[in-house]
């Protein structure tokens, strides 16, 4: 294979780490928000707000997943690149280069919008935004290392990392 499980560890830079830490203590920091910033309530329409943020969790959940089953086995959790391994533009990512990260954020936003809690929305979209910037830019210098100008013309084609038309 073009990288070894040894060299991913190398390559990551601790940013799964990151993406672990601000996924759960930013879910813990959001849930501490409910009780300590309770004047930050959002208290329109409850189960409106509870539906909203179900409704996205479910459809973050559900676009990670496809986004895993389209790289099929070359997804990992490591950065690092297949020997047999293309550029995928199908599915999620021909609108996006990383839609497993805009799952998660969407997956994210839901629970923050579940709690109910606009410092909760913030501290947990805020934290794992920042940590999948960090990662986004690991994996995409690894990509263009290993699949140069494939990976290249795809990033030119496909403009958006993250989000459609922002980023």
């Amino acid at each position: 294979s073009r990288s070894t499980p040894k060299e991913a560890d190398r390559h990551d830079h601790n940013s799964r780490r990151l993406i672990a830490v601000a996924s759960g203590g930013g879910i813990l920091v959001g849930i501490a928000c409910v009780y300590v910033l309770p004047s930050l309530a959002i208290e329109w329409r409850p189960t409106v707000v509870f539906s909203a943020g179900a409704l996205l969790i479910l459809a973050g959940g559900g676009l990670r997943q496809y986004a895993i089953r389209t790289l099929d086995q070359y997804f990992t959790s490591r950065v690092m690149i297949h020997s047999e391994q293309s550029v995928i533009e199908a599915g999620p990512y021909e609108w996006v280069r990383h839609p497993a990260y805009t799952g998660g954020l969407l997956f994210h936003l839901g629970i923050g919008i579940v709690l109910a809690n606009w410092a909760s929305i913030g501290v947990i979209v805020l934290g794992l935004g920042v940590a999948y910037g960090y990662r986004i830019h690991i994996e995409e210098q690894t990509l263009r290392e290993e699949l140069g100008a494939e990976y290249t013309h795809y990033s030119e084609r496909t403009p958006y990392r993250l989000v459609p038309f922002l980023w």
